[in-house]
């Protein structure tokens, strides 16, 4: 009885809070419980951090309008989404990142890899990347992705294709990381 009353008090405190006061705190950057995008409100599913070689490179985290862990929904799911990566490194080349995407389009989405699709992607990232630098790459439920970097719109292609092999890259049977994905599907 005293605990369901210590967890009904828990429950109130987190309701009367404001937004801002419920974000997350990970790796020293705020992550959003929620996220409005195209008019709709998206739940945090996740977040993860995306390493290499020990080097701590960036907080990616993924806004759904449910929460799932199951691949294949997200990846399907045809309503809006968004990856968010935050980066923590000081500085990450555009070189690198265009290498580390086409990787994974190539490991996850076969020919997709040498389309113009992903070509016209790849072509947005014109320059490095710093700490507190904030991608998004938005999925709307049209086929587009609009891609942002610190609110600034770099570019838009409606490619259903596209939105996929992005989604694989990060989700698919060869993702850049596996714990990034294991914590972006809500699983750690």
């Amino acid at each position: 009885m005293a605990m369901n009353l210590i967890r009904m008090m828990m429950v109130a405190f987190f309701l009367v809070l404001p937004v801002s006061a419920q974000a997350l705190n990970a790796y020293g950057i705020q992550v959003e419980n929620t996220v409005v995008v195209n008019g709709q409100t998206l739940q945090l599913n996740g977040f993860g951090l995306r390493s290499k070689w020990f080097v701590r490179v960036y907080v990616g985290s993924l806004y759904l309008n449910r929460q799932t862990s199951n691949v294949m929904e997200v990846i399907n799911n045809q309503g809006e989404k968004l990856i968010r990566l935050t980066f923590l490194h000081s500085r990450v080349t555009r070189n690198k990142i265009i290498e580390a995407i086409n990787e994974g389009f190539a490991r996850n989405a076969g020919r997709f890899a040498e389309s113009a699709d992903a070509m016209r992607f790849l072509s947005l990232f014109v320059k490095d990347f710093f700490r507190g630098d904030v991608l998004d790459l938005v999925f709307s439920s049209d086929g587009s992705v609009i891609v942002k970097l610190n609110n600034g719109v770099l570019g838009t292609i409606e490619s259903r294709q596209l939105q996929s092999a992005l989604l694989k890259t990060f989700f698919g049977i060869y993702p850049a990381d596996e714990a990034l994905k294991a914590g972006m599907l809500g699983r750690l």
